[in-house]
């Protein structure tokens, strides 16, 4: 006897039969399902990416503390905008490596422009000394008959050198205004024996410091 031959017939959907594309999709969604389950379960937790700290700092020149009574001749002085060489314009610390090489120390930063801050220390100086009864910008109203003196100045050199030494050279010029007024005075001043650490840039900017301040002395002797 011979048996008709049967056929399984499929009754479901194309879209349902195992191996379909909608059945690997999700299973892919209940494995993704439990693994996120599981790391919150046994408390995993994804990192966030943290923002990074700037490491950039910031100085300014300084001056001491304390003030004297002005001579009873001190003139006014007039402070010209002060002129630096055009590598020091920018905000970077400096560093001079040799005669021709130079480190601009991008993450140490002068808080306020070098004419700025050696035009700040040299005012507050020669006040403080008592060798100007004030010290007034070159935006100023000058009067002859007050007087005046006007200070020019220009910074040559103002960093550090890789060897701990320390380089500040400036020229000034100090001139008097009316019939009775001093003769035109000049110097080029340097400043001797001031050294930082080498790694610090705190400890290069208190030493510019004094150069600035071993400047208005030099100007302060001057005006005398």
């Amino acid at each position: 006897m011979k048996y008709a031959s049967m056929k399984t017939v499929d009754c479901l959907p194309a879209g349902q039969r195992a191996g379909a594309p909608s059945d690997r999709a999700g299973a892919r969604a209940c494995a993704l399902t439990g693994l996120m389950c599981l790391l919150l379960g046994s408390g995993c937790s994804i990192p966030i990416p943290q923002a990074e700290r700037d490491p950039t700092k910031y100085y300014v020149l300084s001056t001491a503390a304390g003030a004297a009574a002005p001579q009873a001749n001190a003139p006014v002085v007039q402070l010209r905008a002060i002129d630096v060489a055009n590598y020091l314009s920018g905000r970077p610390m400096v560093v001079r490596r040799s005669e021709n090489e130079i480190d601009f120390r991008e993450f140490a930063r002068w808080g306020e422009s070098l004419e700025l801050g050696i035009g700040r220390v040299l005012r507050e100086e020669l006040e403080r000394r008592g060798a100007a009864r004030v010290v007034t910008s070159a935006a100023a109203r000058r009067d002859a008959a007050g007087g005046q003196s006007t200070l020019s100045i220009r910074v040559l050199a103002c960093e550090g050198l890789a060897n701990g030494e320390v380089a500040f050279r400036a020229g000034w010029e100090l001139t008097s205004a009316g019939a009775n007024g001093l003769p035109p005075k000049s110097g080029e001043f340097r400043a001797q024996g001031l050294r930082w650490d080498g790694k610090h840039e705190g400890s290069l900017a208190a030493a510019l410091s004094q150069a600035v301040a071993a400047l208005a002395g030099e100007i302060a002797a001057a005006l005398k």
